[in-house]
Protein backbone atom coordinates (compact mmCIF):
# COMPACT_ATOMS: atom_id res chain seq x y z
CA UNK A 1 0.00 0.00 0.00
CA UNK A 2 1.13 3.55 -0.71
CA UNK A 3 1.14 5.84 2.32
CA UNK A 4 0.84 9.60 1.72
CA UNK A 5 1.62 11.97 4.59
CA UNK A 6 1.16 15.69 4.11
CA UNK A 7 2.41 17.88 6.94
CA UNK A 8 0.65 21.19 7.52
CA UNK A 9 2.64 24.41 7.49
CA UNK A 10 2.09 26.63 10.57
CA UNK A 11 0.92 29.47 8.28
CA UNK A 12 -1.38 27.36 6.10
CA UNK A 13 -1.01 24.89 3.29
CA UNK A 14 1.49 22.05 3.50
CA UNK A 15 5.20 22.20 4.27
CA UNK A 16 6.07 18.65 3.26
CA UNK A 17 4.77 15.66 1.35
CA UNK A 18 6.02 12.13 1.98
CA UNK A 19 4.97 9.16 -0.13
CA UNK A 20 6.16 5.63 0.61
CA UNK A 21 5.36 2.07 -0.34
CA UNK A 22 3.97 0.36 -3.40
CA UNK A 23 0.37 0.22 -4.60
CA UNK A 24 0.54 -3.44 -5.68
CA UNK A 25 -2.47 -2.86 -7.90
CA UNK A 26 -0.75 -4.50 -10.87
CA UNK A 27 2.69 -5.71 -11.90
CA UNK A 28 5.58 -3.26 -12.15
CA UNK A 29 5.24 -1.05 -15.21
CA UNK A 30 1.47 -1.59 -15.46
CA UNK A 31 0.35 -0.25 -12.10
CA UNK A 32 -2.01 2.66 -12.81
CA UNK A 33 -2.26 3.63 -9.14
CA UNK A 34 1.51 3.95 -8.84
CA UNK A 35 1.67 5.85 -12.13
CA UNK A 36 -0.98 8.32 -11.00
CA UNK A 37 0.70 8.94 -7.65
CA UNK A 38 4.12 9.32 -9.28
CA UNK A 39 2.75 11.77 -11.85
CA UNK A 40 1.21 13.94 -9.13
CA UNK A 41 4.38 13.88 -7.01
CA UNK A 42 6.51 14.95 -9.96
CA UNK A 43 3.95 17.61 -10.90
CA UNK A 44 4.22 19.07 -7.38
CA UNK A 45 7.95 19.58 -7.90
CA UNK A 46 7.47 21.05 -11.38
CA UNK A 47 4.79 23.44 -10.13
CA UNK A 48 6.87 24.62 -7.20
CA UNK A 49 10.03 25.10 -9.26
CA UNK A 50 8.64 26.49 -12.52
CA UNK A 51 5.42 28.24 -11.50
CA UNK A 52 6.14 29.43 -7.96
CA UNK A 53 9.95 29.69 -8.41
CA UNK A 54 10.54 27.74 -5.18
CA UNK A 55 13.30 25.16 -4.88
CA UNK A 56 12.05 22.46 -2.46
CA UNK A 57 14.26 19.84 -0.84
CA UNK A 58 13.51 16.56 -2.63
CA UNK A 59 14.53 13.01 -1.78
CA UNK A 60 13.59 10.15 -4.11
CA UNK A 61 14.36 6.46 -4.27
CA UNK A 62 12.49 3.30 -5.24
CA UNK A 63 9.23 3.31 -3.28
CA UNK A 64 9.93 6.63 -1.53
CA UNK A 65 9.38 10.32 -2.31
CA UNK A 66 9.78 13.23 0.07
CA UNK A 67 9.46 16.93 -0.66
CA UNK A 68 9.89 19.73 1.87
CA UNK A 69 9.54 23.46 1.36
CA UNK A 70 12.51 25.65 2.29
CA UNK A 71 12.50 27.40 5.65
CA UNK A 72 11.87 31.16 5.91
CA UNK A 73 9.78 31.54 2.78
CA UNK A 74 8.13 34.87 2.00
CA UNK A 75 4.34 35.25 2.31
CA UNK A 76 3.75 35.31 -1.47
CA UNK A 77 5.84 32.16 -1.93
CA UNK A 78 3.86 30.41 0.81
CA UNK A 79 0.58 31.34 -0.88
CA UNK A 80 1.73 29.94 -4.23
CA UNK A 81 3.10 26.78 -2.62
CA UNK A 82 -0.16 26.30 -0.70
CA UNK A 83 -2.26 26.35 -3.87
CA UNK A 84 0.04 23.90 -5.67
CA UNK A 85 0.37 21.43 -2.78
CA UNK A 86 -3.31 21.56 -1.80
CA UNK A 87 -4.20 20.74 -5.41
CA UNK A 88 -1.72 17.85 -5.55
CA UNK A 89 -3.02 16.49 -2.24
CA UNK A 90 -6.62 16.66 -3.52
CA UNK A 91 -5.54 14.56 -6.51
CA UNK A 92 -3.85 12.00 -4.25
CA UNK A 93 -6.90 11.90 -1.98
CA UNK A 94 -9.15 11.33 -5.00
CA UNK A 95 -7.00 8.38 -6.11
CA UNK A 96 -7.29 6.95 -2.58
CA UNK A 97 -11.09 7.14 -2.79
CA UNK A 98 -11.04 5.10 -6.00
CA UNK A 99 -8.36 2.64 -4.79
CA UNK A 100 -8.69 2.47 -0.97
CA UNK A 101 -6.85 -0.87 -0.79
CA UNK A 102 -3.83 0.58 -2.56
CA UNK A 103 -3.30 4.11 -1.22
CA UNK A 104 -3.99 5.91 2.03
CA UNK A 105 -3.66 9.64 2.67
CA UNK A 106 -3.06 11.38 5.96
CA UNK A 107 -2.68 15.01 7.02
CA UNK A 108 -0.30 15.67 9.90
CA UNK A 109 -1.22 18.89 11.68
CA UNK A 110 1.54 21.15 13.01
CA UNK A 111 1.58 21.14 16.80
Amino acid sequence: MIQVRAKRHPFGGFESLEISGHAKYAEYGKDIVCAGVSALAETAILGLEHVACIKPFVKKRQGYFMMKLPDNMQTEELKKAAVILETIFLGLKDISKSYPSNIRTEIVEEV
